[in-house]
Parts: C-alpha cells; structure tokens; sequence
C-alpha cells in the first residue's frame, strides 16, 4: 500500500500570474491613489468655496448711488475677480469629486476582482491537489 503525499501548498507563481488577481491589484492601488487624493483636493477646494461664496461686496455694489464709470469699473472688478475665484473652486471642486468617486469605484472593483480570483485560485488548486490523491492511490 502507498502512502499519500501531502501536496504542496499554493505557490506564489501561481497567484501573481493569474490575470484576474493582477488586474485587481492595480485597480486596488489606483483606486487608493484616486480616494486619497480626491478626498484631500475636494476638501481643500470645499472650503475655498465655501469661503468664496459671499464676499459682500454685491450688497454693498447695490447700496451705491450712481457711480461714474471709473468708480462703477473698479467696484465691478472686485466683484467679478471673486465670483471667478469662485466658480474656478467650484468647477476643481466638482472635477475632484469624480476623481474621488472614480477611486471609491476602482477600489471596490479591485476587492470584488481579488476576492473572485483568490476564489479561483483555491479552487484550482483543490482541484489539483485531489487529482494527485487520486493518482497515487
């Protein structure tokens, strides 16, 4: 009567080349790199809008009587170099959201992918592992 041999266990071979657990690798690492700084930019430009929101300078533009044109263009120039600075944070603010949720994505995408593939990879090698007690028996 033989005696079974205990099979070896998984080799690190055979996890880095399987295409699904590379894949969900780099979907992990980007999707870490996109959360990260998404979440860091949009804070950042969340408070940039939020402090640009109202300078009060539109209330005190309506308060004015008439002006002459020279006074009206620098009152107005004020206003209007804000509501950029404004719109310039909101429009980065939105761009950074979407790179954040894009990585939020990503990351979820490389867990479910690593997850199916370490799935596979222990199944195949279950397989094998009673193909070969099967053989020496």
């Amino acid at each position: 009567m033989m005696a079974a041999k205990a099979a070896p266990g998984m080799k690190i071979r055979e996890i880095y080349s399987s295409w699904a657990m590379v894949c969900s690798l780099v979907c992990l690492l980007l999707g870490i790199g996109n959360w990260t700084v998404g979440a860091l930019e949009s804070a950042k430009y969340q408070a940039l809008v939020r402090k640009t929101a109202q300078t009060g300078l539109e209330e005190n533009y309506r308060s004015f009587q008439e002006l002459d044109q020279q006074k009206n263009l620098q009152v107005l120039r004020r206003i209007n170099d804000d509501r950029e600075k404004h719109n310039a944070a909101k429009v980065k603010l939105n761009f950074f959201v979407v790179v954040l949720t894009g990585g939020k994505l990503l990351f979820l995408a490389g867990v479910l992918l690593a997850l199916s593939a370490a799935v596979s990879l222990i199944r195949r090698d279950a397989r094998m592992k009673i193909r070969k007690a099967l053989i020496v028996k």
